[in-house]
């Protein structure tokens, strides 16, 4: 059982020197799921992962307790736990609950469900870390198909898989493949999102870097520049996500030039021996 003791303490005042105890009341508070929860998001905003992790597991032992496996707040807490033992970076221990996790979704909601999909997406993070690339491919794939089918292409969880997939391609240097996709990402999240926002933003990071990769200098300047000018917007000056692009812009700006600089004397060239 869980429960959280308050000790209520009353004095006597007949004498001011020397108080006696009159009364001691004891009460008993159930802790619930719910509470365990609360406090680990309050444990992780103070970065104490231990105490995230521990609070996530006493919510789990009481749902599995009070609800049994098969239910939907079960299954969220294995999802909580699983997430608190990634960013503690117990990779096996975060693939074994999303494991579980992924079972029970398929048996209490469906193989092809949105909740199947999400679990997907979150096993392809892990084993893309890892480098496990035929199974990140496989879950990245499988999560935006399902999307796809339920909630369409303008949906931001649609989006965000095609982004997920498209950072594998550029990943494995197939940026070709990666830019239709960052593509499609970045149209959704300019018509679903306002235009400072930090997902936007990220879209046109990504495609600043896949152009620059397929040696489009020009665009990539473009979107990149785009990036910042939002960044700039939602982020502190000395922020080093912020600082890290204008460094980016300056490598792409100066690649730019040298390839405007070469297509000229290219040209010349080619226009001196017409003659």
């Amino acid at each position: 059982m869980n429960f959280i003791l308050n000790k209520e303490h009353y004095l006597s005042t007949n004498s001011p020197n020397r108080p006696s105890f009159i009364s001691f009341n004891t009460t008993l508070k159930k802790v619930s799921a719910e509470s365990y929860n609360e406090l680990a998001l309050i444990s992780k905003e103070k970065g104490l992962t231990k105490k995230v992790i521990y609070f996530y597991e006493k919510a789990l032992e009481l749902r599995v307790l009070n609800l049994g496996t098969l239910n939907r707040k079960t299954i969220s807490s294995f999802n909580r736990l699983a997430e608190a033992y990634f960013d503690a970076k117990m990779t096996m221990e975060s693939l074994d609950l999303y494991g579980k996790s992924l079972m029970l979704n398929k048996k209490l909601f469906g193989k092809d469900s949105l909740e199947v999909a999400s679990v997907y997406s979150a096993l392809a993070n892990i084993h893309f870390g890892e480098e496990n690339l035929e199974e990140a491919f496989s879950f990245y794939s499988q999560a935006l198909k399902i999307r796809e089918i339920h909630l369409g292409d303008k949906h931001p969880l649609t989006a965000n898989s095609q982004h997920e997939l498209a950072y594998f391609y550029a990943a494995s240097e197939e940026y070709a493949l990666a830019l239709p996709l960052f593509e499609k990402s970045l149209e959704v999240r300019r018509e679903l999102y306002r235009l400072s926002h930090p997902e936007t933003a990220k879209s046109y990071n990504s495609l600043a870097m896949c152009h620059y990769h397929l040696f489009h200098y020009d665009k990539a300047y473009v979107y990149l520049l785009e990036a910042i000018r939002i960044k700039e917007m939602i982020l502190p000056k000395n922020d080093e996500r912020l600082l890290s692009c204008k460094m980016n812009l300056k490598e792409i700006k100066k690649n730019f030039l040298k390839e405007k600089k070469d297509t000229f004397f290219e040209s010349v060239f080619g226009w001196i021996k017409s003659f």
